[in-house]
């Protein structure tokens, strides 16, 4: 029992030595471990895949968007209901909304190829699947005002699915906004602050639905 503690411990470190050197590659700490802003970017994000968030911010991803689009690609790490059919989601989905959707999936390759480079297991292409654009559309009509009965005529998805991704949306969106002013980002703060408003609103968030 004794060896087999010993053993574990053995491959946990090596584990965080790959695990850290992944940070490095990726910019969040330096050559000496210290945390660089990046690193101090990701430590506010909890809800999803904080190196693609990161990735998404520092390239630039959120500054050519709207709010609205914005908040619906990130529906896309929030949502994670697994597709019922083959078919590919983005057909018939707004230029609008699969462009900023496509720059994700290559965010994520980026990310998942620099994590097997640094010898962790991964499989490429179910880490850049795992991304589900399904919500989108449903997304962004819930953040233009649209009611809650509409929304859920552009999804597949049972009420309390749709319900429960744009919860997890919004804490997402908020823990954007406080890593944005964290690094002192007041444009890119005020973008996600908006967001916030938009998708916070009527029977999504309230305490009670028998209120």
């Amino acid at each position: 029992r004794q060896e087999a503690k010993v053993f574990e411990t053995i491959a946990m470190k090596e584990d965080l030595k790959k695990m850290k050197k992944v940070l490095r590659k990726l910019g969040h700490v330096d050559a000496s471990g210290v945390i660089q802003t990046k690193g101090r970017t990701a430590c506010e994000i909890n809800t999803a895949d904080e190196l693609v968030v990161v990735e998404l911010i520092f390239t630039g991803v959120f500054n050519d968007l709207n709010v609205e689009q914005c908040v619906s690609l990130l529906s896309a790490m929030t949502f994670d209901e697994r597709n019922k059919n083959e078919d590919d989601p983005l057909v018939g989905m707004k230029r609008y909304l699969s462009s900023p959707f496509l720059k994700l999936q290559e965010v994520a390759r980026s990310v998942v190829k620099t994590t097997i480079s640094c010898k962790i297991e991964a499989n490429e292409d179910e880490y850049v699947e795992k991304f589900n654009p399904g919500m989108m559309e449903a997304v962004f009509a819930w953040s233009k005002g649209a009611k809650f009965i509409d929304v859920q005529k552009l999804t597949n998805t049972f009420e309390g699915t749709t319900i429960r991704t744009l919860r997890r949306l919004e804490e997402l969106i908020r823990q954007i906004a406080n890593a944005s002013k964290a690094i002192g980002n007041t444009e890119l703060q005020a973008k996600f602050e908006k967001g916030s408003e938009l998708i916070k609103r009527d029977i999504v968030f309230c305490s009670s639905l028998y209120l």
